[in-house]
């Protein structure tokens, strides 16, 4: 025991004795030479100071490279990717506000080591869809790579990864473009324009990142050149060009809004979808309405009948910089839709709020906000565009653009449309209060896009023109039933008529507005389903489309078939309407020059002016025009008490080709020589547009939708043979008699024959009127007057309507599908104009003796040319 105890003591002593300096350098050596701690990836990449934006993304901008911290939580989460214009050097590519044309829907997705941006394919409609079919979608659906990205690192608990994503921001993405559709030049990747990406000048500008969207700006600099689409020569060339950026990456809610369902009768944006159910013996198309999400706060209170606020309301944020008189309209013409939203229990639905300042979130280039956009740009127009979520219709971003030019445009229609009778507007400078109250309508107009209404160009067709002359029923309807209508001010008063008490604007809301409202917003609690819920919205179209007023009218593109849904029209008779406006164009055209006296110095104001008057002339024969041929075309379901193709009647359509014939006879008034000797060069009017009335009157009889009207219409219809006759015995009906020919009338008939021959055949006919090819007639609206005026007809199929919004999986024409004219053959009236130039050459033959003078020289010029072209 004793031994043990002194063993341990000596054992202790041993350790406790001083170590000797040798082994002390050992020691610290090894102290040394511990191995400091492994530095991560992590701490690599992100560890030295630098900027950080944290969010439901958290953002690195280290040594001009951005890094996403991307959460493993949002993988397979659906996003939107957009783009818009922040800054430019050139607006005519894109006016800040402009956003890429859609925005993208991803998701992020991973592998072991890397990271993938996918683009989701969203035309399928899945509610309701399980098992099999929806399992086979998935399999036929996968998400498309659009982007992959190498994981570089992860955070210290493993909850996200980090992966480089500065090429997306700074560099080209086509889909992602500062080269707006919306530009004059058209957007990137278009036919006339190409782009080269500078990647040494740009750079990364700012980053945010908040609970549920991020935003980076960046600085994209490039040159660009456009080729002019039909001489192919450049327009610009190799121009360089700068804009800053704003692109968005925004969460969508993981359960979408349910989806109200619409069909074609409803002038509404839809978002089209397939169908796949083994309910259905084929592939059906749904259509989803564009709207956006509005809930009553309190729906108990709503039930009662008590008008409630919205959980979320639709909100516009108003650009500070429009110019200050403009700022009140602007307001307006947004909140004014609370007046139709109040009638189904809303209040306060739709705000106007000035750009918050206090908001650090707040971006009007972040695609969560709504904006009304000034553009100081010579662009006479306004527009409201907007995105919806592809899963649902719900509109996520809805914004106006401005363009200053807007107050150009609304100051000649004004004066073109209601100068006879109003005096406020005879003169350069429209005051402030007429020409706001235009921009308020114009506002108002572009925010019923905004909240998913499409035009219905059939609005005004249902109010009688004499109506239009009604101090009451002006007062109280205006002059349309939609203000999505392009119906402008009322041409149709006279001068005396606002002394009456006749109104001259659109009205704030029309009855149809108040309907459509109603059928989009309503909410319906007690339907459980999309498909519940439609049962219920197609009853309420099917009972009003016993109405006229609440039918809905297309857009049409090109020669017009529809005579009743046109662009800037009035009323329901366009003879009557064009009678009244023609009488107005007299007038002003006779007092243009002493009420443009002053404050025109130069002439320069006459001179547009002059030109907006012929082209409202125009304007107003192609309203007349599309009659000849029409078919009035109805959106019809089975059930609807309403016709879904009905032929323009044939007296009517005779009236309209006879009211052309007629204004041919006195066009005159066109050619204000005091006035043509002042302005700048400026050569006949009368002369040009002559030539461009008759050229249309003799290719009246060839129209396709002529053909078409009169196979539908049978045994009463107004037939092209029918049609050609009239114009060629108004043509011919001087020669016929024997009489001294006026200028007019020989020019007629010049072009009669060169339009004639050309119908027959006749390829070696030489004569013919004089070209105007430097006369450019283009309407105030899309009247297809480009196409009436040079002949040009739609094929047998299809016929141009307003395109839908993209994704659309149905036809690529007008909201649901465009109509469709099938087995039916354009009839071949060559024969009918062969026989009848020889029936003419035989005319001029037993004419030309007994006439004298320039009608002598006239017939034998054609004489000279029917025989060199009828002998060959």
């Amino acid at each position: 025991m004793f031994t043990r105890m002194l063993t341990l003591l000596l054992c202790s002593m041993i350790a406790a004795a001083p170590v000797s300096a040798k082994n002390k350098k050992k020691q610290d050596k090894a102290k040394t030479e511990t191995p400091a701690p492994k530095q991560s990836d992590y701490d690599k990449l992100l560890g030295k100071k630098h900027e950080v934006a944290d969010g439901m993304v958290k953002l690195h901008k280290i040594d001009g490279k951005l890094y996403f911290e991307f959460p493993q939580l949002l993988f397979n989460r659906e996003m939107l990717l957009g783009s818009v214009i922040s800054e430019t050097s050139d607006n005519l590519t894109g006016v800040p506000g402009s956003k890429s044309y859609v925005p993208l829907h991803i998701c992020f997705t991973r592998t072991d080591r890397n990271v993938q941006i996918r683009v989701i394919n969203s035309e399928n409609y899945t509610l309701g869809v399980a098992g099999n079919i929806l399992r086979a979608l998935d399999r036929n659906n996968t998400p498309t790579i659009f982007r992959n990205f190498k994981i570089e690192a992860c955070n210290a608990d493993s909850t996200a990864v980090v992966f480089d994503v500065t090429d997306l921001f700074v560099g080209h993405v086509k889909e992602l473009s500062p080269f707006s559709y919306l530009g004059v030049y058209g957007g990137s990747g278009s036919s006339t324009l190409s782009e080269s990406f500078r990647k040494e000048l740009s750079s990364l500008g700012e980053i945010k990142s908040f609970a549920d969207n991020l935003t980076v700006k960046s600085t994209l600099s490039y040159t660009y050149s456009v080729t002019h689409p039909e001489t192919k020569q450049k327009i610009v060339d190799n121009k360089p060009f700068t804009a800053l950026m704003t692109r968005t990456l925004v969460l969508l809610d993981e359960t979408p809004y349910r989806p109200r369902l619409t069909d074609s009768r409803m002038s509404v944006f839809p978002t089209g979808k397939y169908l796949y159910s083994d309910r259905e013996q084929r592939v059906k198309a749904v259509y989803l309405a564009n709207r956006w999400r509005l809930e009553p706060s309190d729906p108990e209170a709503w039930k009662r009948g008590e008008r409630v606020t919205p959980l979320k309301p639709i909100v516009f944020y108003v650009d500070p910089d429009f110019p200050e008189s403009w700022k009140p309209a602007i307001y307006e013409g947004v909140t004014q839709w609370n007046e139709l939203f109040e009638k189904i229990g809303f209040k306060e639905a739709v705000q106007a709020r000035p750009y918050p300042e206090d908001d650090p979130e707040f971006d009007p280039d972040n695609i969560k906000y709504s904006c009304l956009r000034y553009a100081p740009v010579p662009i006479a127009n306004a527009m409201g565009p907007s995105w919806v979520d592809p899963r649902s219709g719900e509109i996520i971003n809805a914004s106006v653009y401005v363009f200053h030019d807007v107050i150009k445009m609304l100051n000649r229609m004004l004066f073109v449309q209601t100068a006879q009778a109003d005096e406020r507007v005879r003169r350069v400078q429209i005051p402030d209060e007429v020409i706001l109250d235009g921009l308020r309508y114009v506002l108002a107009h572009e925010v019923g896009h905004c909240l998913g209404f499409m035009h219905n160009m059939s609005a005004s067709a249902v109010i009688p023109v004499d109506s239009l002359r009604s101090p009451s029923f002006t007062r109280k309807y205006g002059t349309t039933t939609s203000i999505m209508d392009y119906a402008r001010f009322n041409y149709v008063a006279q001068p005396g008529d606002v002394e009456r008490g006749v109104k001259l604007t659109p009205p704030r809301f029309g009855i149809y507005d108040a309907y459509a409202v109603k059928w989009l917003y309503m909410p319906l609690p007690e339907a459980r389903t999309p498909e519940e819920e439609y049962e219920i919205t197609s009853r309420w179209i099917t009972e009003a489309s016993a109405d006229s007023v609440y039918r809905y009218g297309k857009q049409q593109f090109g020669s017009i078939v529809d005579p009743k849904s046109q662009t800037e029209d009035l009323g329901n008779d366009a003879v009557a309407a064009s009678e009244y406006g023609i009488r107005n164009l007299r007038y002003i055209l006779a007092n243009l020059d002493r009420w443009y006296a002053e404050g025109d110095d130069d002439y320069t104001c006459r001179s547009d002016m002059y030109s907006n008057i012929i082209n409202q002339y125009v304007t107003y024969i192609g309203h007349v025009y599309a009659n000849i041929g029409g078919i009035y075309l109805n959106e019809r379901m089975e059930g609807d008490p309403v016709q879904a193709v009905v032929c323009v009647p044939r007296e009517k359509q005779r009236r309209a080709l006879q009211f052309i014939l007629g204004e041919l006879k006195q066009l005159q008034w066109l050619d204000n020589e005091a006035l043509l000797k002042k302005v700048s060069i400026l050569g006949s009017p009368r002369s040009a547009v002559r030539e461009a009335l008759i050229r249309a009157v003799v290719n009246a009889p060839a129209k396709q939708t002529l053909s078409i009207n009169a196979q539908l219409a049978g045994t009463k219809a107004y037939t092209p043979e029918d049609c050609y006759r009239d114009v060629s015995d108004f043509v011919w009906e001087p020669t016929r008699r024997n009489r001294p020919l006026t200028e007019d009338e020989m020019a007629i008939q010049r072009e009669f024959l060169k339009v004639a021959a050309a119908q027959a055949g006749l390829k070696e006919y030489a004569g013919g009127g004089s070209s105007s090819s430097t006369f450019a007639l283009t309407a105030s609206g899309s009247n297809g007057l480009d196409g009436w005026l040079s002949g040009d007809d739609p094929d047998t199929e299809h016929v141009g309507f307003t395109r839908p919004e993209a994704g659309s999986p149905v036809e690529e024409l007008s909201g649901f599908g465009a109509p469709k004219f099938q087995y039916f053959t354009k009839k071949s009236l060559a024969m009918t104009y062969y026989d009848d130039i020889l029936q003419i050459r035989d005319l001029l033959r037993r004419r030309v003796a007994s006439a004298s003078g320039q009608t002598r020289m006239h017939y034998r010029y054609l004489l000279y040319n029917l025989d060199k072209a009828l002998d060959k």
